[in-house]
């Protein structure tokens, strides 16, 4: 995968609204630059480790025509997603600085049909 840097950056946008379990990322790519076939299954496994290491999630895209870079996530609990939205808002990843905002579950589910009844943690 691509390389995640640590510097933090303090400051910058908070969450629209209070933690649930479903956030997002963006500008994690740029799709009209983005050169490698597996561009997309590969950002998808840097989050999902990332993620897996702090606690787990049940769904996750990337959006591979979003020109925003986003990234869906939904974690396995409240908890679980405020530690990986802590983790990566302000992160540098292949050189941008990725954004994470809250979702509303009911939001998600709408975008993601069937993902209201997931219980399965993703483990690749």
């Amino acid at each position: 995968g691509k390389q995640w840097y640590q510097r933090r950056v303090r400051g910058g946008g908070g969450a629209i609204q209070g933690p649930t379990e479903c956030f997002m990322l963006s500008n994690m790519f740029n799709p009209a630059s983005e050169q490698d076939p597996n561009w997309a299954d590969e950002i998808r496994s840097d989050v999902l480790g990332e993620c897996t290491n702090l606690g787990g999630v049940l769904h996750i895209y990337v959006d591979p025509h979003d020109p925003n870079g986003c990234v869906y996530v939904k974690a396995v609990n409240t908890a679980v997603a405020t530690s990986c939205v802590n983790s990566l808002q302000g992160r540098w990843f292949s050189g941008k600085m990725i954004k994470a905002s809250y979702m509303s579950p009911a939001d998600y589910g709408r975008k993601f049909e069937g993902t209201n009844n997931l219980t399965q943690r993703l483990d690749r």
